[in-house]
C-alpha cells in the first residue's frame, strides 16, 4: 500500500515537472508558461513525449505575449507626463525597473529551454526566432536605476525645503534620500543631505519626573521614578526618528521638544486578604462493617456500608495591585496626545483541608496543608514596582517604535 502511495505521488510530481506550460498559456500566465516549458525542455523525454514535443511552440508563443506585455507597460510608464490624467503612480521608474527585471528572467528562462544536454551553447535551429530579441537588459536597467534615483531625490529635495518648520517633511526627505541611494550609491551626495535632514526629522520627547501622589510615600515614589529612568536610559532611541530625554539630560540638543510624557501612581492596593471554605461529603471506595443485625432469632450478619465524612477546603488569597497613569502632551499646544494606564497585580493563594468523620473515607489520601509563609506587603510591592518600571519602558518603546 505504501509503495502505491509513493508511486502515485511520484507520478503526480513527474506530471507537474513535465508540464509543457500549455495550461498557463491558455490562462494568460505567459511568464509562468515560459518557465514551465523551459523546465520541460531541459528534462529527459521520459514517458511524457507529447509534452516535450509541444513545449517549444508553447515557449515561443508565451514568450512573445509576455515580451509584448512587459514592453507595453514600460512604454506607458516611460511616456507618461505630469499632466496626463492617467498618470501612473509615483516612482514610475521603480516599476519600469521591475518590468525589465521580469524581461531578463523571461529571456533567461527561454534561452535555458534551448540548451541541450552536454552542450554549452544554445541549439541554433531552436534559437533563430529568439535571436531577434535582446539577450540582456543590463544597460536599460542601469539607465532606469538612475531615473528612479532622480525621482526619489527630487521628492527628497522638495521635502527638505520645509525641514525647519515641518518634522514630517524632514523625515520624508531623509527616507527618500536613502531610497535614492538604494538605486544609485550616494546619488548626488544624498548621504550628506540625509544626515543634514535627520536632526529636523527627530521627534524629541522629554520624560518628566513622576508627579506626587497620595497613593505611596514620597520615598517610594522617588525609588519607582529612579527604576523607571534606569529602564528608559537603557534605550533612549526607540526608532531612528525618536529620542527620549530624561530630566537630568540636555534635552533637545538645541532643537524643539515636541512631546512631554507625564506619569503618576493613581492606585495602590497593598494587601487584600480573603478566606473562603467549601465542604463536601466524601465516601470510601470500599465497604466496611458498621454494625450487626439479626436475620432470625439465632443468626447475626454484618452490616457493610461505605463510610463517609466531611472534607472542608480552606482557601486563603492575598491580592495586591499597583497602577500608574501615563500620558503624552504636545509641548506647544498642551493637547493630550494619548493616555493609558499601566498596572501590575499579584495574587498569592494557599489551600488546606480539614476532615471530620470516618477517616477511612479519605481512602488513604493525605490532607492538604497550608503554606505558612505568606508574602509580606513589602515583598508584594517591591515585585510590582520592579515589573512596573520595566513595563513603562517597554510601553514607551512600543509607542514610539514606528514613528
Amino acid at each position: 500500500m505504501t509503495r502505491l502511495v509513493l508511486l502515485s505521488v511520484g507520478i503526480a510530481i513527474g506530471l507537474l515537472g513535465c508540464s509543457s506550460g500549455k495550461t498557463a498559456l491558455k490562462r494568460g500566465h505567459f511568464d509562468l508558461a515560459v518557465e514551465r516549458a523551459s523546465q520541460r525542455l531541459t528534462q529527459p523525454r521520459g514517458l511524457f513525449k507529447r509534452g516535450y514535443e509541444t513545449a517549444p511552440q508553447v515557449l515561443k508563443e508565451a514568450f512573445v505575449h509576455a515580451y509584448n506585455q512587459h514592453q507595453s507597460t514600460i512604454r506607458r510608464l516611460s511616456l507618461a507626463t505630469p499632466t496626463d490624467p492617467n498618470q501612473p503612480p509615483a516612482y514610475r521608474w521603480e516599476t519600469v525597473y521591475q518590468e525589465y527585471t521580469k524581461l531578463q528572467t523571461l529571456t533567461d528562462n527561454a534561452r535555458r529551454g534551448f540548451i541541450r544536454r552536454g552542450q554549452t551553447f544554445p541549439c541554433e535551429a531552436c534559437m533563430e526566432w529568439l535571436a531577434a530579441y535582446p539577450s540582456s537588459y543590463a544597460d536599460r536597467q542601469k539607465e532606469v536605476r538612475e531615473l528612479a534615483a532622480a525621482d526619489r531625490y527630487q521628492v527628497a529635495e522638495e521635502a527638505f525645503a520645509f525641514r525647519d518648520e515641518n518634522r514630517l517633511a524632514a523625515k520624508e526627505a531623509y527616507l527618500n534620500y536613502h531610497k535614492a541611494m538604494d538605486w544609485v550609491p550616494d546619488y548626488r551626495q544624498a548621504r550628506a543631505k540625509a544626515a543634514e535632514a535627520l536632526p529636523f526629522a527627530i521627534l524629541r520627547v522629554i520624560i518628566e519626573p513622576l508627579s506626587p501622589t497620595p497613593e505611596i510615600s514620597p520615598g517610594d515614589n522617588r525609588e519607582l521614578q529612579q527604576l523607571i529612568f534606569q529602564r528608559i536610559g537603557q534605550n533612549t532611541t526607540p526608532s531612528t526618528f525618536v529620542r527620549l530625554y530624561l530630566p537630568d539630560e540636555q534635552a533637545g540638543d538645541g532643537y524643539l521638544l515636541h512631546q512631554a510624557v507625564q506619569m503618576q501612581v493613581t492606585s495602590y492596593w497593598p494587601y487584600q486578604e480573603t478566606t473562603t471554605t467549601t465542604s463536601t461529603t466524601v465516601y470510601s471506595n470500599k465497604t466496611y462493617k458498621v454494625g450487626e443485625k439479626k436475620i432470625n432469632d439465632s443468626t447475626k450478619v454484618d452490616i457493610m456500608e461505605k463510610v463517609s465524612g466531611t472534607l472542608t477546603t480552606h482557601r486563603r488569597e492575598i491580592r495586591a495591585s499597583l497602577t500608574l497613569s501615563m500620558r503624552a502632551l504636545d509641548t506647544q499646544t498642551g493637547k493630550v496626545l494619548w493616555e493609558e494606564p499601566i498596572w501590575e497585580s499579584r495574587n498569592w493563594v494557599t489551600e488546606w483541608e480539614t476532615f471530620s468523620g470516618d477517616e477511612r473515607a479519605l481512602n488513604g489520601n493525605s490532607l492538604k496543608t497550608a503554606d505558612i509563609f505568606p508574602p509580606s506587603r513589602w515583598r508584594l510591592y517591591a515585585s510590582m514596582r520592579d515589573d512596573l518600571a520595566y513595563d513603562v519602558a517597554r510601553r514607551l518603546r512600543a509607542k514610539f517604535a514606528r514613528d
